[in-house]
């Protein structure tokens, strides 16, 4: 008799744990909010118009929202020039150049938490290291220093030069100094000294930077070349391929092992072990004057393309499979020049 209780008990305990076990699993694949599982499209909005916005569309492309800050924060305005935007656990920093702001919101709500202004002079781009945030400013020519928990002003860190894009890589921080197809260097800072330790000096035209598994990656493009850079972040030193066939490469972006970037109308691809520039686009893409590619990024397998219509009208994005296939086109907020992939 005690014996079959025994058995009883432990199917019991088997069948308590499976149930749990699948409780849980089930939890993982909750929401954590509205703007889960999906990717943000940061809306430039007009010069001096005040009418910067986000964009959401689900990963599956089945789900889009305009304007989901207006949405959930109806009362608060989130400025003008809405230039890049940087994750931290479960939040976002919005970087709103014009308006002299970083807007701190919920990542996956999107529900504003907070205003950071001090010290902030055109603010460009963001990155959080060690929970603190760091901004690059265009005018006063340096990258600012936040607590991202609390986001009180700590400290500023000279750089001197144009400080534009800004990823961190092996405990350090790498600042492109170029901006609007003109600039050859990138300047690396330790955040332990707010120092700067060494500036590389690569190629004219950088205009994209990505740091991935330790290595930073710059892109440079001008009229008569092409060139890739890879940085060594433990020695701080820079091997490079360049293409003069592929001339004037842009935006830059890394997705799995590929690095996507564009040429013209062109989108092209090639492995991130590559010693030579790929020189033959996977597709091209209908011309839009100036405007076209204004917003590129690239999200498992998914090329997203942002379309400004000269400011004219409200943007256009495209998402595009490798091939090239139209998977989804959709119009968002005025001028779209990002896509944040929010897992």
């Amino acid at each position: 008799m005690k014996l079959k209780n025994l058995y009883l008990g432990i199917i019991a305990s088997a069948f308590l744990f499976a149930s749990c076990s699948s409780d849980n699993d089930d939890n993982n694949d909750v929401p954590l909010g509205a703007y889960d599982n999906g990717v943000l499209i940061l809306n430039e909005g007009n010069f001096k118009s005040v009418n910067a916005s986000v964009s959401y569309l689900s990963n599956d492309l089945a789900t889009f929202q305009n304007d989901i800050f207006k949405v959930v924060n109806p009362t608060v305005v989130l400025g003008d020039v809405a230039q890049s935007l940087s994750f931290s656990n479960d939040k976002a920093f919005i970087v709103v150049n014009n308006s002299n702001e970083v807007e701190v919101v919920n990542r996956y709500t999107l529900k504003s938490l907070g205003t950071i202004t001090e010290k902030l002079e055109n603010p460009r781009y963001s990155v959080v290291l060690n929970d603190k945030l760091y901004v690059t400013n265009a005018i006063s020519k340096a990258v600012t220093v936040y607590d991202a928990k609390t986001y009180a002003y700590l400290n500023s860190i000279s750089i001197g030069k144009t400080s534009e894009k800004i990823v961190t890589a092996n405990g350090k921080l790498y600042v492109t100094n170029a901006a609007y197809g003109s600039g050859s260097e990138v300047t690396v800072i330790n955040p332990s000294t707010n120092a700067v330790t060494t500036t590389l000096t690569l190629e004219n035209g950088i205009n994209s930077i990505e740091a991935n598994n330790g290595t930073v990656y710059v892109l440079a493009g001008n009229s008569t070349k092409s060139k890739l850079f890879k940085i060594n972040t433990s020695t701080d030193t820079a091997t490079s391929i360049e293409s003069t066939t592929v001339k004037g490469a842009l935006n830059m972006d890394i997705d799995g092992d590929k690095i996507y970037y564009t040429q013209g109308l062109g989108v092209y691809a090639m492995n991130l072990s590559a010693t030579t520039f790929s020189e033959k686009a996977l597709f091209s893409v209908t011309d839009n004057d100036w405007s076209t590619f204004y917003g590129f990024g690239v999200i498992d397998g998914k090329i997203y393309s942002g379309a400004a219509n000269e400011f004219t009208a409200d943007g256009t994005v495209t998402v595009y499979s490798s091939t090239g296939a139209v998977l989804k086109t959709v119009t968002a907020g005025l001028g779209p020049n990002g896509f944040y992939s929010n897992n």
